[in-house]
């Protein structure tokens, strides 16, 4: 009887370790909301930059630009097949595990910024001409929806899909600027069809000027905006506010942050989370030495910035899900857009 006892205690306490495993391993599946790039390579972490996770390890290689995928199960990303040459990048998927990496493209020219539509079956990227691609995931079949207007305006990239997936943003060179080391100016961005009609500037009522560049848009949640920065060249430095507009609409600078940080500060890289009631970012001081890029995370219904990550190292391209096995909020916080932004230059 007392042999049964011990075995029947040994299954049972095998049976709770095991448990708990799976639960750990589900916890850790579900809090890691935040893929991001250190170096060469790609790192998950919680909302609150705990229980940070390596996913890739590379020597000649390097990753950059990670999305996830809507359901929160991949990854797709940028990799650089040789660090020192831009166009060997090529289009990768990875499992949100680190395994199963899968690569999408097998070309001579540069492939990069991909985003996923909302439905998980295609990917927007700049390809072939510095040209928005659309990808169908499941067959490979690329379809080129950008092309250069004119002498004066090519070249687009950074694209983000809407919510609905009606709609995709990017970015355009418009103007070409002599003189200048990037050799480009007046980098506006562009709104279009899902399918590459009815492409136009964002802002169609500004004024164009040489110093301008704007990056890195990135739809809200709810359709209504879309974030970007906003630049101008001043001198020999880049000033950049990291602004959001409605389609048509007057560009707002989230002043909030520059109130705070001043000019010293370069925010990029950045993205929403939780429903839009927060973003989040990769920012830098101009008055230290590289590298010092930092994650944060800014609310804004309390205004509270939160710095995620405390590293010597440049933690940059940062992206957020809720996961695939998250729980959807019950409702959105009503944000009061009214005290934290203000109409961006008067042009």
């Amino acid at each position: 009887m007392n042999r049964l006892k011990i075995n029947v205690l040994l299954q049972t306490l095998m049976f709770l370790f095991t448990c708990g495993l799976l639960l750990f391993c589900v916890t850790t599946a579900v809090d890691a909301k935040i893929v991001f790039c250190i170096g060469n390579d790609l790192y998950v972490m919680n909302d609150d930059g705990s229980g940070r996770r390596r996913l890739t390890h590379n020597t000649t290689a390097e990753d950059n630009r990670p999305r996830w995928a809507p359901d929160g199960t991949q990854i797709v990303f940028t990799r650089y097949m040789d660090k020192a040459k831009a166009e060997t990048s090529e289009l990768f998927i990875i499992n949100a595990d680190g395994t199963e990496p899968q690569r999408l493209t097998h070309n001579k020219f540069r492939e990069s910024y991909p985003a996923w539509s909302p439905d998980g079956r295609y990917i927007a990227f700049e390809g072939r001409d510095n040209e928005v691609h659309i990808m169908e995931v499941a067959t490979r079949a690329v379809t080129q929806l950008t092309f250069p207007i004119d002498e004066r305006h090519h070249g687009a990239t950074a694209p983000d899909w809407s919510p609905d997936g009606t709609q995709i943003t990017y970015e355009r060179f418009s103007r070409v600027r002599k003189g200048v080391g990037v050799g480009f100016a007046g980098k506006l961005i562009y709104v279009m069809s899902a399918d590459g009609q009815h492409q136009r500037r964002l802002q169609p009522r500004r004024r164009i000027s040489d110093d301008m560049m704007q990056f890195e848009p990135r739809w809200s949640t709810d359709g209504q905006r879309i974030l970007f920065d906003d630049c101008r060249w001043i001198g020999d430095r880049t000033r950049c506010r990291l602004s959001f507009a409605r389609i048509g609409g007057v560009a707002h600078i989230i002043t909030d942050l520059y109130n705070r940080f001043g000019d010293n500060f370069l925010i990029s890289y950045a993205g929403w989370m939780e429903n839009d009631r927060a973003i989040l970012f990769a920012m830098k001081r101009l008055d230290k030495p590289a590298p010092n890029y930092d994650l944060y995370r800014y609310a804004f219904d309390t205004r509270k910035l939160r710095r995620l990550t405390h590293e010597s190292s440049n933690e940059k391209y940062p992206d957020w899900t809720e996961g695939a096995l998250s729980v959807s909020p019950n409702g959105k916080v009503a944000t009061q857009w009214g005290n934290i932004k203000q109409p961006a230059h008067a042009d």
